[in-house]
């Protein structure tokens, strides 16, 4: 049964709240960004080839900085990393608008632009991944990253294009850069509003940092690299998610539109029914983990959860008709949903404060790094044989890597053991990790056989 009291009891923390509302304004502002951004191109007098350029523009940027994101975020405090991240995009966004005004804007300017926004996004993304343990209570944790995976997909993949739509239809290009500038603004407000005159503490240990919004003084990267590699489930994970997306991202962005196309006969209205389906298959995973306290063996579900969201895939080019391919985009959906807010929770409450923010980043990296390979690979042949093995290959090898992830990683452990079993402490002085002594004690016992 869903509980509405869970669900937003993170909202019931002021700093949080404030974080929230910046979450959600920039999320909007994405939304509307994303479907506006081709007739901005297009007003200028751009083709395909210009608006390729603009996009990858804001990909390299997104993917070049985020380890810088998670250095900063790390390093400095978050709360300053997120604001000053939203100040240049409202800067960025508000110099393109006056040179618009001024009727000399032209594409480069937007690519410049589009790179900034990317880099931004890598900064203050991980930051704010790294900062909501710092203003939420454990126990609230799970339902603050379910209600966050609750705004991202209205909001990018439902609300703010069908706004953005409409916002073009009644006004100018103009008028929409104002509009995104202002909602970084808004949003750079929020969070300039929080105040953390104490730390709720690090949920690795229980214990307060001296101060969680820069713990990082003493903590080199390498030690953050080797606090990385020191936990076999968290960079397996890592790793594991990126041979996914390796697998699936290619198929489900690039050929995906084809088989609807030429197989089904169907039409961008059907292409877009498709991704609404998943749309709202991810709202209603996250709104039923936000009702819910996370189960013990969590991490186990996660890891199958993802899968189930990956198997589909391999049965999507063998569909007869149109209407087959939503239950199979609803699992998707769902699925792949609720792993990533399993995930964000484990990750929150698993990794030191002081090195949660180059985590993220690593994170988002092996998550980001082989999405534009996947594309390449995707278009390397229009023949229907190699179509089909992409998808039979990205729906069947996760369900493989799974079973190979779980006999090398005990991941009821994790949840059975609790947050402070599954990693030690944040590296410090001599770069040892610190290890709790009741946890000194699990590790020398006797492993189960």
């Amino acid at each position: 049964m869903l509980s509405l009291s869970t669900s937003l009891a993170p909202l019931r923390h002021r700093n949080y709240r404030l974080l929230f509302l910046s979450f959600v304004i920039s999320m909007l502002g994405d939304g509307v960004w994303l479907v506006a951004l081709p007739w901005v191109a297009m007003e200028l007098g751009g083709n395909s080839s210009d608006l390729a350029m603009v996009v990858g523009a804001e990909s390299i940027g997104l993917i070049s900085c985020v380890l810088i994101g998670g250095a900063l975020a790390d390093r400095y405090p978050r709360k300053l990393v997120i604001g000053w991240s939203y100040t240049a995009a409202f800067a960025v966004l508000t110099a393109l608008a006056v040179v618009h005004v001024t009727g000399s804007l032209q594409i480069w300017q937007l690519v410049g632009a589009a790179f900034v926004l990317g880099a931004a996004a890598a900064i203050s993304g991980p930051a704010a991944d790294a900062f909501t343990p710092d203003l939420v209570p454990k126990d609230d944790l799970h339902a603050a990253n379910a209600m966050e995976s609750v705004v991202r997909s209205l909001a990018v993949r439902m609300v703010g294009p069908a706004v953005g739509g409409l916002l073009i239809s009644l006004i100018d290009a103009l008028s929409i850069i104002v509009l995104n500038a202002v909602s970084f603004g808004v949003a750079a407000t929020c969070v300039a509003m929080i105040v953390v005159p104490r730390p709720v503490g690090d949920p690795t240990t229980g214990k307060a940092d001296a101060d969680v919004t820069a713990g990082a003084e003493g903590v080199p990267y390498r030690e953050a690299l080797r606090y990385l590699f020191s936990e076999r489930w968290l960079w397996l994970l890592i790793v594991w998610s990126g041979l996914v997306l390796l697998l699936q991202s290619g198929p489900r962005q690039v050929l995906l539109p084809f088989v609807i196309h030429n197989d089904l006969g169907g039409d961008a209205r059907d292409y877009g029914t498709l991704i609404a389906v998943t749309g709202i298959a991810a709202v209603v995973g996250s709104l039923v983990l936000a009702s819910r306290k996370p189960p013990r063996d969590y991490p186990r579900r996660m890891l199958l959860a993802w899968t189930a969201g990956a198997a589909p895939l391999a049965l999507m080019v063998f569909v007869p008709s149109f209407w087959m391919l939503l239950p199979l985009g609803a699992m998707y959906g769902f699925f792949s949903t609720v792993g990533n807010v399993y995930w964000s929770t484990l990750v929150q409450t698993s990794v030191p404060s002081a090195v949660r923010g180059r985590v993220i980043s690593i994170d988002w990296l092996g998550s980001l790094a082989l999405v534009p390979l996947s594309a390449v690979l995707a278009g390397l042949s229009p023949d229907r044989g190699f179509m089909v093995w992409l998808f039979v290959l990205g729906g069947v090898l996760p369900v493989l890597l799974t079973l190979a992830t779980l006999r090398w990683v005990d991941l009821r452990a994790l949840g059975a053991g609790g947050p402070a079993a599954a990693a030690a402490t944040a590296p410090v002085d001599g770069g040892t990790p610190a290890v709790p002594q009741e946890d000194k004690e699990r590790a020398t016992a006797p492993t189960p056989s």
